[in-house]
């Protein structure tokens, strides 16, 4: 592949300019509670039901060790 190319041997930093570093708008900031409402609260309630649903083993038997 040519248009790949080396730009340095260290890894670099990823861009910190987000939708929610730098807020100047209402309109900004319901999009931002909105955004960290669905993935810090709305998609690990749901997780465990999309696994299910995609036929995800549940191993519900007791494991007992001596």
């Amino acid at each position: 592949m040519k248009h790949i190319r080396i730009m340095g041997r260290l890894p670099q930093r990823a861009q910190s300019d987000g939708l929610c570093t730098n807020i100047t708008s209402d309109l900004q900031a319901r999009f931002c509670f909105v955004l960290s409402f669905f993935s810090q609260v709305f998609v690990p309630l749901v997780q465990p039901l999309i696994g299910l649903k995609a036929g995800a083993p549940v191993d519900d038997t007791p494991s007992y060790e001596e």
